[in-house]
Protein backbone atom coordinates (compact mmCIF):
# COMPACT_ATOMS: atom_id res chain seq x y z
CA UNK A 1 0.00 0.00 0.00
CA UNK A 2 1.56 3.01 -1.03
CA UNK A 3 2.10 6.01 1.33
CA UNK A 4 -0.72 8.63 2.30
CA UNK A 5 0.57 12.00 1.06
CA UNK A 6 0.71 14.60 3.76
CA UNK A 7 -1.59 17.11 2.02
CA UNK A 8 -4.67 14.44 1.99
CA UNK A 9 -4.18 13.80 5.95
CA UNK A 10 -3.94 17.99 6.38
CA UNK A 11 -7.32 18.44 4.31
CA UNK A 12 -8.57 15.37 6.16
CA UNK A 13 -8.13 16.88 10.27
CA UNK A 14 -9.33 19.97 8.31
CA UNK A 15 -12.43 18.42 7.91
CA UNK A 16 -12.91 15.91 10.60
CA UNK A 17 -13.71 18.42 13.64
CA UNK A 18 -12.42 16.62 16.86
CA UNK A 19 -15.34 17.69 18.65
CA UNK A 20 -17.35 15.74 16.23
CA UNK A 21 -15.30 12.99 15.64
CA UNK A 22 -15.29 11.98 19.47
CA UNK A 23 -18.67 13.26 19.59
CA UNK A 24 -20.22 10.04 17.98
CA UNK A 25 -18.26 7.63 19.94
CA UNK A 26 -18.63 9.34 23.59
CA UNK A 27 -21.12 11.54 25.50
CA UNK A 28 -20.01 14.99 25.65
CA UNK A 29 -20.84 17.21 27.69
CA UNK A 30 -20.10 21.33 26.92
CA UNK A 31 -17.52 23.15 29.58
CA UNK A 32 -17.06 26.63 28.52
CA UNK A 33 -14.93 26.45 25.21
CA UNK A 34 -14.47 22.72 26.36
CA UNK A 35 -16.27 19.19 25.79
CA UNK A 36 -15.96 16.61 28.91
CA UNK A 37 -16.64 12.79 29.12
CA UNK A 38 -15.82 10.15 31.42
CA UNK A 39 -12.54 8.47 29.13
CA UNK A 40 -13.55 5.63 27.53
CA UNK A 41 -9.23 4.51 27.94
CA UNK A 42 -9.84 4.30 32.11
CA UNK A 43 -12.38 3.27 34.62
CA UNK A 44 -13.42 6.47 36.27
CA UNK A 45 -16.74 8.22 38.07
CA UNK A 46 -15.65 12.08 37.43
CA UNK A 47 -15.45 13.02 33.65
CA UNK A 48 -11.82 13.95 33.26
CA UNK A 49 -11.27 13.44 29.40
CA UNK A 50 -11.43 16.22 27.56
CA UNK A 51 -12.02 18.12 23.98
CA UNK A 52 -10.18 21.48 23.00
CA UNK A 53 -11.97 22.55 19.81
CA UNK A 54 -9.28 25.32 19.24
CA UNK A 55 -6.20 22.85 19.34
CA UNK A 56 -8.41 20.03 17.51
CA UNK A 57 -6.70 17.68 20.65
CA UNK A 58 -7.73 15.39 23.20
CA UNK A 59 -6.69 15.18 26.55
CA UNK A 60 -7.20 13.16 30.02
CA UNK A 61 -6.22 14.25 33.33
CA UNK A 62 -6.70 11.16 35.06
CA UNK A 63 -4.71 8.46 32.32
CA UNK A 64 -2.94 11.29 30.40
CA UNK A 65 -4.41 10.58 27.35
CA UNK A 66 -4.26 12.94 24.41
CA UNK A 67 -3.72 13.04 21.02
CA UNK A 68 -5.42 13.89 17.91
CA UNK A 69 -8.64 13.04 15.97
CA UNK A 70 -6.41 10.62 14.43
CA UNK A 71 -5.03 9.18 17.55
CA UNK A 72 -8.67 8.88 19.24
CA UNK A 73 -9.69 6.80 16.52
CA UNK A 74 -6.98 4.54 16.55
CA UNK A 75 -6.91 4.10 20.30
CA UNK A 76 -10.90 3.97 20.47
CA UNK A 77 -11.40 2.05 17.37
CA UNK A 78 -7.93 -0.37 18.03
CA UNK A 79 -7.19 0.77 14.65
CA UNK A 80 -3.60 1.25 12.83
CA UNK A 81 -2.71 4.26 10.94
CA UNK A 82 -3.70 4.03 7.81
CA UNK A 83 -6.98 2.02 8.72
CA UNK A 84 -8.01 5.13 10.89
CA UNK A 85 -7.15 7.14 8.40
CA UNK A 86 -9.42 4.96 6.07
CA UNK A 87 -12.29 5.07 9.16
CA UNK A 88 -12.12 8.72 9.44
CA UNK A 89 -12.49 9.27 5.54
CA UNK A 90 -15.37 7.24 5.35
CA UNK A 91 -16.73 9.11 7.43
CA UNK A 92 -16.50 12.52 5.43
CA UNK A 93 -17.15 11.21 2.15
CA UNK A 94 -13.41 11.23 1.17
CA UNK A 95 -11.28 8.89 -0.89
CA UNK A 96 -7.85 8.12 0.47
CA UNK A 97 -5.65 8.66 -2.48
CA UNK A 98 -1.94 7.00 -2.69
CA UNK A 99 1.04 8.70 -3.75
CA UNK A 100 2.13 6.96 -7.18
CA UNK A 101 6.02 7.99 -6.80
CA UNK A 102 6.59 6.07 -3.24
CA UNK A 103 9.70 5.46 -2.49
CA UNK A 104 11.23 2.00 -2.10
CA UNK A 105 9.84 0.85 1.23
CA UNK A 106 6.35 1.25 0.59
CA UNK A 107 4.16 -1.77 0.20
CA UNK A 108 3.29 -0.97 -4.20
CA UNK A 109 6.81 -1.84 -4.16
CA UNK A 110 7.45 -4.28 -1.64
CA UNK A 111 4.57 -6.34 -3.35
CA UNK A 112 6.87 -8.61 -5.29
CA UNK A 113 7.88 -10.10 -1.52
CA UNK A 114 4.94 -10.64 -0.88
CA UNK A 115 3.70 -12.68 -4.40
CA UNK A 116 7.33 -14.20 -3.37
CA UNK A 117 6.57 -15.58 -0.06
CA UNK A 118 3.28 -16.68 -1.27
CA UNK A 119 4.94 -18.85 -3.59
CA UNK A 120 6.91 -20.75 -1.25
CA UNK A 121 4.32 -20.60 1.81
CA UNK A 122 2.14 -22.66 -1.28
CA UNK A 123 5.14 -24.45 -2.19
CA UNK A 124 5.96 -25.69 2.06
CA UNK A 125 2.49 -26.55 2.42
CA UNK A 126 2.48 -28.79 -1.28
CA UNK A 127 5.39 -30.69 0.32
CA UNK A 128 3.98 -31.44 3.55
CA UNK A 129 0.79 -33.06 2.44
CA UNK A 130 3.58 -35.16 0.48
CA UNK A 131 5.99 -36.00 3.49
CA UNK A 132 5.13 -38.80 5.54
CA UNK A 133 7.42 -38.21 8.10
CA UNK A 134 6.66 -34.33 8.69
CA UNK A 135 2.81 -35.26 8.77
CA UNK A 136 4.03 -38.27 11.82
CA UNK A 137 5.95 -35.95 13.93
CA UNK A 138 2.37 -33.28 13.60
CA UNK A 139 0.58 -36.40 15.03
CA UNK A 140 3.29 -37.24 17.30
CA UNK A 141 2.96 -33.92 19.07
CA UNK A 142 -1.31 -34.11 18.46
CA UNK A 143 -1.32 -31.51 15.76
CA UNK A 144 -4.48 -32.25 13.66
CA UNK A 145 -5.03 -31.66 10.40
CA UNK A 146 -7.31 -28.76 10.14
CA UNK A 147 -4.98 -26.84 12.61
CA UNK A 148 -2.20 -27.26 10.79
CA UNK A 149 -4.17 -26.33 7.32
CA UNK A 150 -5.26 -23.28 10.12
CA UNK A 151 -1.86 -22.52 10.41
CA UNK A 152 -0.23 -22.81 6.97
CA UNK A 153 2.19 -25.09 8.33
CA UNK A 154 4.28 -26.57 5.90
CA UNK A 155 7.25 -29.27 5.02
CA UNK A 156 10.90 -27.41 3.17
CA UNK A 157 12.63 -30.78 1.29
CA UNK A 158 16.07 -31.68 2.32
CA UNK A 159 16.49 -32.85 -1.02
CA UNK A 160 14.97 -32.63 -4.89
CA UNK A 161 14.67 -29.66 -6.98
CA UNK A 162 15.01 -26.69 -4.80
CA UNK A 163 12.99 -23.73 -3.84
CA UNK A 164 14.87 -21.31 -5.53
CA UNK A 165 14.75 -22.68 -8.99
CA UNK A 166 11.01 -23.20 -8.53
CA UNK A 167 11.08 -19.32 -7.57
CA UNK A 168 13.03 -18.25 -11.07
CA UNK A 169 13.38 -14.36 -9.39
CA UNK A 170 16.56 -15.52 -7.49
CA UNK A 171 16.78 -11.66 -7.11
CA UNK A 172 13.59 -11.27 -4.72
CA UNK A 173 13.97 -14.72 -3.17
CA UNK A 174 17.10 -13.28 -1.81
CA UNK A 175 15.71 -10.42 -0.66
CA UNK A 176 12.90 -12.16 1.19
CA UNK A 177 15.34 -14.17 2.82
CA UNK A 178 14.48 -17.64 1.22
CA UNK A 179 17.24 -18.56 -0.18
CA UNK A 180 21.16 -17.95 0.37
CA UNK A 181 23.88 -16.86 -2.22
CA UNK A 182 27.02 -19.39 -2.65
CA UNK A 183 30.36 -17.98 -2.02
CA UNK A 184 32.19 -16.34 -5.58
CA UNK A 185 29.02 -16.25 -7.34
CA UNK A 186 28.51 -19.86 -7.85
CA UNK A 187 24.15 -19.60 -7.55
CA UNK A 188 22.41 -20.07 -4.60
CA UNK A 189 20.55 -22.94 -1.93
CA UNK A 190 17.76 -22.80 0.62
CA UNK A 191 17.61 -21.19 3.34
CA UNK A 192 15.33 -23.66 4.68
CA UNK A 193 16.04 -27.63 4.35
CA UNK A 194 14.36 -30.90 5.82
CA UNK A 195 12.09 -28.69 8.21
CA UNK A 196 8.53 -27.77 9.68
CA UNK A 197 7.58 -24.84 8.59
CA UNK A 198 5.53 -22.02 10.28
CA UNK A 199 4.77 -18.94 7.87
CA UNK A 200 4.94 -16.05 9.86
CA UNK A 201 1.84 -13.63 8.81
CA UNK A 202 1.38 -9.61 9.10
CA UNK A 203 -1.94 -8.06 10.83
CA UNK A 204 -3.63 -8.52 6.94
CA UNK A 205 -2.41 -12.14 7.02
CA UNK A 206 0.43 -11.64 4.64
CA UNK A 207 3.23 -14.18 4.78
CA UNK A 208 5.98 -11.98 5.46
CA UNK A 209 8.70 -14.67 6.82
CA UNK A 210 9.07 -18.16 8.37
CA UNK A 211 10.35 -20.01 11.13
CA UNK A 212 11.65 -24.03 10.62
CA UNK A 213 12.08 -26.95 13.14
CA UNK A 214 14.56 -29.19 11.81
CA UNK A 215 13.50 -32.46 11.66
CA UNK A 216 16.78 -33.84 11.61
CA UNK A 217 19.86 -33.38 13.38
CA UNK A 218 20.99 -29.54 12.59
CA UNK A 219 22.66 -27.49 15.18
CA UNK A 220 19.99 -24.89 15.14
CA UNK A 221 16.55 -26.72 16.26
CA UNK A 222 14.66 -23.67 15.16
CA UNK A 223 15.79 -21.52 12.15
CA UNK A 224 14.00 -18.06 11.34
CA UNK A 225 13.81 -15.69 8.38
CA UNK A 226 16.47 -13.34 8.49
CA UNK A 227 15.64 -9.03 8.59
CA UNK A 228 13.81 -8.47 5.36
CA UNK A 229 12.36 -5.33 4.23
CA UNK A 230 8.82 -6.53 4.91
CA UNK A 231 9.57 -8.48 8.66
CA UNK A 232 11.32 -6.89 11.60
CA UNK A 233 11.54 -9.64 14.30
CA UNK A 234 11.50 -7.33 17.11
CA UNK A 235 7.79 -6.02 15.47
CA UNK A 236 6.05 -9.88 14.93
CA UNK A 237 4.46 -11.93 16.73
CA UNK A 238 3.74 -15.48 15.68
CA UNK A 239 -0.25 -16.44 15.86
CA UNK A 240 -1.49 -12.81 16.23
CA UNK A 241 -3.21 -13.25 13.36
CA UNK A 242 -4.57 -16.68 13.67
CA UNK A 243 -5.83 -15.43 17.52
CA UNK A 244 -7.89 -12.11 15.67
CA UNK A 245 -9.29 -14.21 13.00
CA UNK A 246 -10.19 -16.80 15.68
CA UNK A 247 -11.86 -14.19 18.21
CA UNK A 248 -14.19 -11.27 17.34
CA UNK A 249 -12.72 -9.88 20.62
CA UNK A 250 -9.54 -10.88 22.46
CA UNK A 251 -10.42 -10.74 26.21
CA UNK A 252 -6.59 -12.29 26.78
CA UNK A 253 -3.70 -13.01 24.88
CA UNK A 254 -1.49 -15.87 26.37
CA UNK A 255 2.54 -14.83 25.86
CA UNK A 256 4.17 -18.13 24.90
CA UNK A 257 8.23 -18.71 23.82
CA UNK A 258 7.70 -21.27 20.39
CA UNK A 259 5.55 -21.86 17.28
CA UNK A 260 4.75 -25.14 18.53
CA UNK A 261 3.33 -24.23 22.15
CA UNK A 262 0.96 -21.54 19.53
CA UNK A 263 -0.16 -24.38 17.53
CA UNK A 264 -0.39 -27.12 20.39
CA UNK A 265 -2.29 -24.72 22.70
CA UNK A 266 -4.80 -23.70 19.46
CA UNK A 267 -5.34 -27.59 19.17
CA UNK A 268 -6.82 -27.62 22.68
CA UNK A 269 -8.85 -24.43 22.41
CA UNK A 270 -6.42 -22.37 23.50
CA UNK A 271 -6.78 -19.87 20.30
CA UNK A 272 -5.27 -16.72 21.60
CA UNK A 273 -1.66 -17.41 21.85
CA UNK A 274 0.96 -16.18 20.38
CA UNK A 275 4.92 -16.33 20.61
CA UNK A 276 7.67 -13.92 20.36
CA UNK A 277 10.07 -14.98 17.23
CA UNK A 278 12.99 -16.34 19.64
CA UNK A 279 13.36 -12.43 20.84
CA UNK A 280 12.90 -10.71 24.36
CA UNK A 281 9.63 -9.20 24.76
CA UNK A 282 9.94 -5.79 23.25
CA UNK A 283 7.78 -2.17 23.52
CA UNK A 284 6.12 -3.18 20.23
CA UNK A 285 5.28 -6.82 20.81
CA UNK A 286 3.29 -4.65 24.40
CA UNK A 287 1.88 -2.12 21.95
CA UNK A 288 0.69 -4.33 19.19
CA UNK A 289 -1.13 -6.91 22.66
CA UNK A 290 -2.58 -4.15 24.00
CA UNK A 291 -4.24 -2.56 20.69
CA UNK A 292 -5.94 -5.58 20.67
CA UNK A 293 -6.59 -7.13 24.29
CA UNK A 294 -6.93 -5.71 27.90
CA UNK A 295 -4.79 -8.66 29.21
CA UNK A 296 -1.74 -10.47 28.49
CA UNK A 297 -0.53 -13.26 30.49
CA UNK A 298 3.27 -14.46 29.53
CA UNK A 299 4.21 -18.43 30.05
CA UNK A 300 7.82 -18.34 30.61
CA UNK A 301 10.15 -21.10 32.21
CA UNK A 302 11.05 -21.20 35.91
CA UNK A 303 14.57 -21.18 35.30
CA UNK A 304 16.90 -18.18 35.22
CA UNK A 305 16.45 -17.24 31.75
CA UNK A 306 12.71 -17.76 32.17
CA UNK A 307 12.70 -15.35 35.30
CA UNK A 308 15.30 -12.71 32.73
CA UNK A 309 12.51 -13.09 30.00
CA UNK A 310 9.81 -11.84 32.95
CA UNK A 311 11.92 -9.12 34.01
CA UNK A 312 12.14 -7.58 30.44
CA UNK A 313 8.59 -8.26 29.67
CA UNK A 314 7.42 -6.54 32.86
CA UNK A 315 10.07 -3.28 31.92
CA UNK A 316 8.30 -3.14 28.45
CA UNK A 317 4.63 -3.50 29.87
CA UNK A 318 4.66 -1.13 33.02
CA UNK A 319 4.00 2.25 30.79
CA UNK A 320 1.30 0.97 28.95
CA UNK A 321 -0.77 -0.83 32.02
CA UNK A 322 -3.88 1.82 32.59
CA UNK A 323 -7.19 1.74 33.01
CA UNK A 324 -8.45 -1.99 32.87
CA UNK A 325 -5.17 -3.51 30.89
CA UNK A 326 -3.29 -6.22 32.90
CA UNK A 327 -0.52 -8.10 32.71
CA UNK A 328 0.10 -11.73 34.39
CA UNK A 329 2.99 -13.86 34.45
CA UNK A 330 2.74 -18.04 34.62
CA UNK A 331 6.13 -19.71 35.49
CA UNK A 332 6.15 -23.31 33.72
CA UNK A 333 8.22 -26.21 35.77
CA UNK A 334 11.48 -27.23 34.82
CA UNK A 335 11.26 -29.49 32.11
CA UNK A 336 7.84 -28.30 30.57
CA UNK A 337 6.52 -26.07 28.26
CA UNK A 338 3.08 -25.15 27.66
CA UNK A 339 2.35 -27.78 24.54
CA UNK A 340 3.35 -30.22 26.96
CA UNK A 341 1.28 -29.03 30.35
CA UNK A 342 -1.70 -29.05 28.04
CA UNK A 343 -0.82 -32.72 26.73
CA UNK A 344 0.00 -33.68 30.04
CA UNK A 345 -2.89 -35.59 32.75
CA UNK A 346 -4.46 -32.47 33.56
CA UNK A 347 -4.94 -31.67 30.25
CA UNK A 348 -6.84 -28.43 29.48
CA UNK A 349 -8.61 -27.42 32.43
CA UNK A 350 -5.34 -28.23 34.42
CA UNK A 351 -3.89 -25.65 32.56
CA UNK A 352 -6.29 -23.32 32.45
CA UNK A 353 -6.54 -23.43 36.37
CA UNK A 354 -2.48 -22.23 36.26
CA UNK A 355 -3.60 -19.24 34.19
CA UNK A 356 -5.97 -18.19 36.20
CA UNK A 357 -3.45 -18.24 39.20
CA UNK A 358 -0.87 -16.53 37.38
CA UNK A 359 1.27 -13.91 39.34
CA UNK A 360 -0.27 -10.09 38.45
CA UNK A 361 2.60 -7.95 37.17
CA UNK A 362 2.62 -5.91 41.05
CA UNK A 363 3.56 -8.89 42.45
CA UNK A 364 6.06 -9.71 40.44
CA UNK A 365 7.57 -5.81 40.20
CA UNK A 366 6.89 -5.98 44.38
CA UNK A 367 8.79 -9.46 44.87
CA UNK A 368 11.68 -8.07 42.59
CA UNK A 369 12.28 -4.79 44.50
CA UNK A 370 12.03 -5.93 48.07
CA UNK A 371 14.07 -9.27 47.54
CA UNK A 372 17.20 -9.05 49.33
CA UNK A 373 16.45 -5.81 50.94
CA UNK A 374 15.70 -5.31 54.49
CA UNK A 375 12.74 -3.54 55.27
CA UNK A 376 13.54 -3.77 59.10
CA UNK A 377 16.54 -1.01 58.50
CA UNK A 378 16.89 2.63 57.43
CA UNK A 379 19.46 1.18 54.35
CA UNK A 380 17.17 -1.28 53.32
CA UNK A 381 13.85 1.05 53.13
CA UNK A 382 15.90 3.48 51.17
CA UNK A 383 17.35 0.79 48.75
CA UNK A 384 13.50 0.51 48.16
CA UNK A 385 12.64 3.92 47.47
CA UNK A 386 15.41 4.07 44.89
CA UNK A 387 14.86 0.57 43.26
CA UNK A 388 11.46 1.98 43.22
CA UNK A 389 11.90 5.14 41.05
CA UNK A 390 12.18 4.00 37.49
CA UNK A 391 9.55 1.77 37.40
CA UNK A 392 6.81 4.20 39.49
CA UNK A 393 8.09 6.91 37.07
CA UNK A 394 7.66 4.56 34.07
CA UNK A 395 4.12 4.06 35.05
CA UNK A 396 0.97 6.67 33.86
CA UNK A 397 -0.80 8.45 36.23
CA UNK A 398 -3.72 6.24 36.80
CA UNK A 399 -5.35 4.14 39.67
CA UNK A 400 -2.74 1.37 39.13
CA UNK A 401 0.02 3.76 39.81
CA UNK A 402 -1.83 4.96 43.29
CA UNK A 403 -2.18 1.54 44.09
CA UNK A 404 1.46 0.85 44.14
CA UNK A 405 3.11 3.97 45.79
CA UNK A 406 0.20 3.23 48.49
CA UNK A 407 2.05 0.14 48.54
CA UNK A 408 5.95 1.13 48.74
CA UNK A 409 4.26 3.94 50.89
CA UNK A 410 3.62 1.16 53.18
CA UNK A 411 6.79 -1.28 52.61
CA UNK A 412 9.27 1.77 53.32
CA UNK A 413 7.11 3.71 56.27
CA UNK A 414 6.29 6.62 54.45
CA UNK A 415 3.26 8.84 53.22
CA UNK A 416 1.85 8.50 49.86
CA UNK A 417 2.10 12.06 49.57
CA UNK A 418 6.22 12.31 50.31
CA UNK A 419 6.21 9.61 47.59
CA UNK A 420 3.89 11.02 45.03
CA UNK A 421 6.53 14.14 45.58
CA UNK A 422 9.71 11.92 45.41
CA UNK A 423 8.33 10.08 42.37
CA UNK A 424 7.68 12.95 39.82
CA UNK A 425 7.33 11.59 36.38
CA UNK A 426 9.32 12.26 33.86
CA UNK A 427 9.02 12.35 29.69
CA UNK A 428 11.11 9.01 28.46
CA UNK A 429 13.66 10.98 25.87
CA UNK A 430 14.45 7.39 24.52
CA UNK A 431 10.94 6.49 23.23
CA UNK A 432 11.30 5.46 20.12
CA UNK A 433 7.67 4.63 18.81
CA UNK A 434 4.34 6.44 17.73
CA UNK A 435 1.65 4.27 19.20
CA UNK A 436 -0.55 5.97 21.54
CA UNK A 437 -1.01 3.09 24.01
CA UNK A 438 2.92 3.56 24.24
CA UNK A 439 2.21 6.82 24.38
CA UNK A 440 0.06 6.97 27.52
CA UNK A 441 3.26 5.89 29.44
CA UNK A 442 3.45 9.48 30.34
CA UNK A 443 0.87 10.88 32.93
CA UNK A 444 -1.01 13.92 32.71
CA UNK A 445 0.56 17.06 33.32
CA UNK A 446 -0.48 18.44 36.60
CA UNK A 447 1.16 20.86 38.93
CA UNK A 448 3.62 18.78 40.58
CA UNK A 449 5.35 17.65 37.16
CA UNK A 450 5.31 20.57 35.56
CA UNK A 451 8.88 21.17 37.25
CA UNK A 452 9.98 18.42 34.31
CA UNK A 453 7.81 19.42 31.35
CA UNK A 454 9.61 23.09 31.65
CA UNK A 455 13.34 22.83 32.52
CA UNK A 456 14.37 23.57 29.45
CA UNK A 457 14.05 27.04 27.60
CA UNK A 458 12.83 24.90 24.29
CA UNK A 459 10.00 23.32 26.32
CA UNK A 460 8.84 26.75 27.59
CA UNK A 461 9.28 27.96 24.14
CA UNK A 462 7.64 25.24 22.34
CA UNK A 463 4.77 25.00 25.12
CA UNK A 464 3.44 28.89 24.99
CA UNK A 465 3.64 28.96 21.34
CA UNK A 466 1.68 25.84 21.17
CA UNK A 467 -0.74 27.08 23.24
CA UNK A 468 -0.91 29.97 20.98
CA UNK A 469 0.46 29.68 17.44
CA UNK A 470 -0.43 32.78 16.38
CA UNK A 471 2.69 33.69 18.94
CA UNK A 472 4.60 32.57 15.55
CA UNK A 473 4.09 35.90 13.77
CA UNK A 474 5.60 37.80 16.71
CA UNK A 475 8.94 36.14 15.94
CA UNK A 476 10.44 38.50 13.12
CA UNK A 477 13.35 36.12 12.29
CA UNK A 478 12.94 32.84 12.90
CA UNK A 479 15.51 31.01 11.02
CA UNK A 480 17.89 32.44 13.35
CA UNK A 481 16.68 30.15 15.66
CA UNK A 482 18.44 27.49 13.80
CA UNK A 483 22.08 28.95 13.88
CA UNK A 484 22.40 28.27 17.84
CA UNK A 485 23.47 24.64 19.23
CA UNK A 486 20.86 24.11 21.78
CA UNK A 487 19.35 20.98 21.47
CA UNK A 488 15.69 20.51 19.84
CA UNK A 489 15.65 23.76 18.73
CA UNK A 490 15.35 23.01 15.35
CA UNK A 491 12.02 21.20 16.22
CA UNK A 492 11.02 25.12 17.80
CA UNK A 493 12.14 26.51 14.76
CA UNK A 494 10.03 24.08 12.35
CA UNK A 495 6.82 25.14 14.19
CA UNK A 496 7.30 29.02 14.30
CA UNK A 497 8.17 28.44 10.44
CA UNK A 498 5.02 26.34 9.52
CA UNK A 499 2.60 28.57 12.27
CA UNK A 500 3.79 31.80 10.66
CA UNK A 501 3.00 30.57 7.15
CA UNK A 502 0.29 28.43 7.82
CA UNK A 503 -2.19 30.20 10.36
CA UNK A 504 -5.12 28.59 9.41
CA UNK A 505 -3.95 25.14 9.40
CA UNK A 506 -4.61 23.73 12.91
CA UNK A 507 -2.09 22.69 15.61
CA UNK A 508 -2.63 18.91 15.25
CA UNK A 509 -2.05 18.69 11.88
CA UNK A 510 1.64 20.18 12.59
CA UNK A 511 1.37 17.56 15.58
CA UNK A 512 0.66 14.75 13.01
CA UNK A 513 3.64 15.72 10.65
CA UNK A 514 5.43 14.21 13.43
CA UNK A 515 4.01 11.10 13.85
CA UNK A 516 6.89 9.16 12.67
CA UNK A 517 9.46 11.06 14.91
CA UNK A 518 10.93 9.48 17.72
CA UNK A 519 10.07 13.21 19.91
CA UNK A 520 6.47 12.59 18.61
CA UNK A 521 5.22 11.58 22.41
CA UNK A 522 7.10 14.51 23.79
CA UNK A 523 5.21 17.33 21.59
CA UNK A 524 1.34 15.77 22.26
CA UNK A 525 2.83 16.07 26.23
CA UNK A 526 3.57 19.88 25.10
CA UNK A 527 0.62 20.14 23.43
CA UNK A 528 -1.67 18.96 25.78
CA UNK A 529 -0.46 21.27 28.65
CA UNK A 530 -1.65 24.38 29.15
CA UNK A 531 0.59 26.71 30.48
CA UNK A 532 -0.07 29.15 33.65
CA UNK A 533 -1.39 33.01 33.16
CA UNK A 534 -3.12 34.98 29.94
CA UNK A 535 -2.51 34.81 26.85
CA UNK A 536 -0.34 38.18 27.43
CA UNK A 537 1.50 36.49 30.33
CA UNK A 538 2.41 33.59 28.18
CA UNK A 539 3.26 35.58 24.49
CA UNK A 540 5.63 37.78 26.87
CA UNK A 541 7.59 34.47 28.10
CA UNK A 542 7.31 33.00 24.98
CA UNK A 543 9.68 36.22 23.40
CA UNK A 544 11.56 35.94 26.26
CA UNK A 545 12.36 32.51 25.67
CA UNK A 546 12.88 32.77 22.02
CA UNK A 547 15.30 35.56 22.65
CA UNK A 548 17.23 33.27 25.09
CA UNK A 549 17.56 30.94 22.13
CA UNK A 550 19.09 33.52 19.19
CA UNK A 551 22.37 33.39 18.47
CA UNK A 552 24.33 35.00 21.19
CA UNK A 553 26.89 37.89 20.50
CA UNK A 554 30.74 37.01 20.52
CA UNK A 555 31.19 38.38 24.24
CA UNK A 556 27.82 36.52 25.63
CA UNK A 557 29.21 33.40 24.16
CA UNK A 558 32.61 33.68 25.97
CA UNK A 559 30.84 34.33 28.81
CA UNK A 560 28.99 30.99 28.94
CA UNK A 561 31.99 29.08 27.69
CA UNK A 562 33.71 30.67 31.12
CA UNK A 563 30.73 30.03 32.77
CA UNK A 564 31.00 26.06 32.17
CA UNK A 565 34.71 25.97 32.98
CA UNK A 566 34.28 27.43 35.88
CA UNK A 567 31.04 24.92 37.41
CA UNK A 568 33.27 22.25 35.77
CA UNK A 569 35.98 23.03 37.89
CA UNK A 570 33.71 23.43 41.04
CA UNK A 571 33.03 20.48 40.37
CA UNK A 572 36.36 18.84 40.80
CA UNK A 573 37.58 20.93 43.19
CA UNK A 574 37.23 24.17 45.37
CA UNK A 575 37.52 27.55 43.82
CA UNK A 576 39.67 29.90 44.98
CA UNK A 577 38.45 33.28 46.00
CA UNK A 578 39.23 35.04 42.74
CA UNK A 579 37.41 32.23 40.74
CA UNK A 580 34.96 31.92 43.10
CA UNK A 581 33.84 35.84 42.88
CA UNK A 582 34.49 35.69 38.80
CA UNK A 583 31.79 32.67 38.96
CA UNK A 584 29.28 35.49 41.09
CA UNK A 585 30.14 37.75 38.48
CA UNK A 586 29.43 36.19 35.09
CA UNK A 587 26.45 34.74 36.66
CA UNK A 588 25.15 38.40 37.43
CA UNK A 589 25.78 39.37 33.79
CA UNK A 590 23.96 36.25 32.37
CA UNK A 591 21.09 36.75 34.33
CA UNK A 592 20.97 40.50 33.06
CA UNK A 593 21.25 39.98 29.68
Amino acid sequence: MARIPQTFIDNLLERADITDIVGRRLDLKRAGNEFTARCPFHDEKTPSFTVVPSKQFYHCFGCGAHGTAIGFVMEYERLEFPDAIEVLAAEHGMEVPRDSDASADTGASRQPLYDTLADADRYYQHCLRQHTPAIDYLKQRGISGATAKRFGLGYAPGSGQPLGERLHDTTTALEAGLVIERDHGRGVFDRFRNRLMFPIRDRRGRVVAFGGRTLGEDRAKYLNSPETPVFHKSDQLYGLFEARQANRTLDQVLVVEGYMDVVALAEHGFDNAVATLGTATTESHIRQLFHYTEEVVFCFDGDAAGQRAADKALTCCLPALRGTRRARFLFVPAGEDPASLVTSDGGSAAFQRQIESAESASSLLLARLTANVDLDSIEGRTQLLEHARAPINALPNDTFRDELLREIARLSGHSDEALRERYTTEPRSNAKTNSDADRRSNAATSDAQRGAIEKTTVTRALTRLLADPELATNIAEPAALRETETPGVSVLADAVEFFAANPTISLAAWIERHRDQRYFDRLQQLAADTPPGDRNARAQEFAEAVRRLMPQSGNEHALRTRYRELLAQQAEQSLDNEAATELVEISRKLAEQ
